[in-house]
């Protein structure tokens, strides 16, 4: 639609000697960098296709009375034909010499965008083999650390056995320490282990939050915070049982540490109505500000005066594992809401033959 309208305007201001001519320049180069060498010597050659219907009029004057009086009035304008064929070779140059130097233009930055993404992509890989050298590096420090606290916690065990009073409580503190450090020793294990396939089947969530429930009364006893799972339709999740378990041990404790005396830590399954299945942990804590929400899932990055920062990490990328997410957000009144989504466990093909029949 393009090259027929401007050809009726080019005509309708003298052909050859019209001063849209230049015009074609400009677009010989664009046309050149901006789409593939074949599509460009393709609209090259429409534009000199262009120039030579442009010149056989002007040439054979076939249309006269379309060139107004303006630019002097006639089928010509006063050149001879001799200006307008050297006209019309400069032109004819011109143009391919534009789209030549527009391929080219474009064949050099393809280059120098590939060769940047190809010096990102080994950028990136060299990153990703030093965290993958560092992460090996402290699992394996961590397994050779985890002996010698052993030998000095069932040494600690056996001196208390025979002292009492002081001496006494100072090997309670002891072991309480050394019960600390192979928390954080266990959890930097898992987060340097890789991620295992999962085993999924048919899982009742809001069975396994329970579970998890009944695990922690103890933990939450000491610390005067009730424990509730709010019961509602079941709830049936595709997953594997022990990895989600994992997670969600890992979401109740932080809640419960989170969560002030006397106050209540909720559990909650349900299906959501647009697809998969939902896992709500509820507390009434400070919360985390909006800023930190985010890069708590960081390796490294805790609140926690004495954690190690891996937990919430580990539990994402297990989340993830399965086609889910955690995250968290601020709880409406005040606290913190951890929520987990995984998929919905898939209908047996009997179930779903007995949907399709109408």
């Amino acid at each position: 639609m393009a090259f027929p309208l401007f050809t009726v305007v080019n005509l309708s201001l003298g052909g050859l000697e019209s001063p849209l001519i230049p015009l074609m320049l400009p677009a010989s180069l664009a046309t050149a960098i901006l789409f593939t060498p074949a599509r460009a010597r393709r609209w090259a050659g429409y534009l000199l296709a262009l120039v030579g219907v442009q010149a056989a009029v002007t040439l054979t004057g076939a249309v006269e009375d379309l060139v107004p009086a303006l630019f002097g009035g006639g089928p010509r304008a006063g050149h001879n034909n001799a200006l307008l064929l050297t006209m019309l070779a400069v032109t004819v140059f011109l143009v391919m010499w534009t789209n030549f130097i527009g391929i080219h233009l474009r064949r050099t930055y393809r280059g120098m965008v590939r060769t940047a993404l190809d010096a990102r992509d080994e950028a990136l890989s060299a990153h990703e083999e030093r965290v993958r050298s560092l992460t090996t590096l402290s699992g394996e420090i961590a397994h050779e650390l985890k002996n010698p606290l052993a030998s000095v916690k069932g040494l600690a065990a056996m001196i208390a056995r025979e002292v009492e009073g002081r001496p006494a409580e100072r090997l309670a503190v002891l072991r309480r320490e050394v019960d600390r450090m192979q928390e954080i020793l266990e959890g930097f294990l898992n987060f340097s282990r890789p991620l295992l396939p999962l085993n999924e089947a048919h899982v009742p969530l809001d069975g396994l939050c329970r579970q998890v429930a009944e695990l922690h009364e103890g933990m939450a006893g000491e610390r005067g915070v009730a424990l509730r799972v709010t019961e509602g339709p079941p709830v049936e999740a595709w997953c594997d049982a022990r990895k989600v378990r994992q997670v969600l041990i890992d979401v109740v404790q932080n809640a419960l540490d989170a969560a002030p005396r006397g106050t209540t830590v909720e559990l909650q399954a349900w299906t959501a109505p647009e697809g998969g299945v939902r896992v709500e942990v509820r507390d009434l804590g400070p919360g985390l500000a909006a800023e930190v929400r985010e890069r708590v899932f960081e390796p490294g990055i805790t609140t926690k005066p004495h954690g190690s920062g891996l937990g919430l990490a580990l539990s994402r990328a297990l989340m993830r594992q399965h086609g889910g997410e955690l995250s968290l957000r601020a709880r409406e009144g005040g606290g913190c809401v951890a929520e987990l989504s995984l998929p919905a466990a898939p209908q047996p093909v009997e179930a779903q033959r007995k949907e399709a029949v109408p």
